[in-house]
């Protein structure tokens, strides 16, 4: 009986690190891919734009659409880092989704809001609008107060609002620089037929710590891998950190949003509008970036925060959702569930004296070992990917990160990712 145990232990190891190994392999082909579509888009262009002919009148107009859950301070300075935008023609569009009155009452004060009336065209489904608002201030601010809804139900109360062809979505947890706009809005003007959207992130400045270089680490695999590859591929994804742009006729031909900024991505992959461009073009320079994490609970609340996204997107979306959502699977639900399945069975196997330590060392280097590859070259790749970083001592803390990365944290990350994609909300 043992010796069946240690076969069928040794079949189903043997299994799951090749599969394993060969996800790994794939996930190193996805990083190089990146390396070489982000030197192709950081060589190609430059700030030194015309600033004036992209303020122009001619320039289409863009509507910025805030949908805060709260009146929080973090909030209101994040409303007023939107209103501080450069841009000819934009807007600032704060839906609150079925406000408190207390809450309410804080936005009225802080920005000077008074009730207006304004023809409100319901061009995609959303809750009743309980009032509008401008500020007596001299700033580009439009407020809908709804009834309560969802976030897909708030970003539909921004669409029906806003007022120009343009649509901007910041996501929550990115910083910007006040030409954001101007940086997003040039893919739109090479290509206004064939570009339906634009994203702009890149990874923010490591802080110090461990915790700040490991998730330095995320952020430089999520800039090569789901930005810069995936766009490659025409796959691009909105992910944490990242700022951008959509044609809102194309948002009002699919019906609206039914979910986040994400899931309209999907839907546009997976149902092409007929006559209209579906390409998501992607800004690769510093214009928009997550916060960087300092601590161990943000980056558990980040990666279970992403993992919910993604996880509610394959519920709604499923296979229709593109290569892109597909990969992510793989990469984001299965291996973390493989990688932890071969760990424990390891352990428990060579504790009972199933297998032995050449299979168990074996099960280390498909899961950690291979690990330690991907992550010190992503922070090379960072490096000669980008010509204006040229810093060795970063380069080095960002490998020394890299073996507490991948013995200890990865393996607890794995357990947090699992517990997000099956737990819902």
């Amino acid at each position: 009986m043992t010796s069946l145990i240690s076969v069928f232990c040794l079949l189903v190891l043997g299994g799951i690190v090749a599969l394993l190994l060969v996800l790994d392999a794939a996930g190193l082909w996805a990083l190089v891919r990146g390396y070489f579509e982000l030197r192709r888009r950081l060589s190609s262009t430059s700030n030194d734009f015309a600033s004036v002919l992209l303020k122009s009148p001619l320039v289409p107009g863009v509507s910025v659409i805030d949908a805060p859950p709260t009146a929080s301070p973090e909030a209101r300075a994040r409303l007023r880092g939107l209103l501080d935008l450069h841009f000819s023609k934009h807007e600032v569009v704060l839906v609150l989704d079925g406000p408190a009155p207390d809450d309410l009452a804080v936005w009225v004060e802080e920005f000077r809001l008074t009730p207006v009336e304004r023809s409100r065209h319901k061009l995609v489904p959303a809750a009743e609008v309980r009032g509008l608002y401008c500020s007596r201030d001299p700033v580009k601010l439009m407020v809908v107060d709804k009834e309560r809804g969802d976030e897909a139900d708030a970003l539909n109360a921004g669409v029906n609002a806003a007022q120009y062809p343009v649509l901007a979505l910041v996501n929550r947890d990115a910083d910007f620089i006040p030409e954001l706009l101007l940086h997003l809005i040039r893919p739109m003007l090479e290509d206004p037929d064939g570009v339906f959207a634009v994203c702009a992130m890149a990874p923010p400045a490591p802080p110090p710590g461990l915790a700040g270089y490991v998730g330095a680490i995320e952020s430089v695999r999520l800039w090569l891998v789901q930005c810069a590859a995936f766009s490659a591929w025409n796959q691009l994804l909105p992910v944490p950190g990242s700022s951008c742009l959509l044609r809102r006729d194309v948002v009002v031909n699919a019906g609206g949003f039914r979910g986040a900024a994400d899931g309209m991505f999907a839907q546009i992959y997976s149902n092409p509008p007929s006559g209209l461009g579906a390409r998501a073009a992607f800004v690769a320079r510093r214009v928009s970036w997550p916060a960087a994490l300092e601590s161990w609970n943000e980056l558990r609340r980040r990666a279970q925060s992403d993992q919910r996204r993604l996880a509610g997107l394959l519920r709604r979306y499923g296979w229709s959702a593109g290569i892109a959502a597909r990969g992510l699977f793989v990469s984001r639900i299965l291996r973390p569930l493989l990688e932890t399945i071969a760990l424990l069975l390891a352990g428990v196997g060579l504790a009972l004296g199933w297998i032995g330590w050449p299979m168990a060392g074996l099960v280390l280097v498909g899961s950690v070992g291979f690990g330690f590859v991907l992550s010190m070259t992503a922070a090379v790749l960072r490096e000669f990917a980008d010509p204006s970083i040229r810093e060795p001592a970063q380069l080095a803390a960002l490998f020394l990160a890299a073996i507490p990365e991948n013995l200890g944290y990865r393996q607890v990350r794995n357990l947090w990712l699992i517990a997000a994609s099956f737990g819902g909300k």
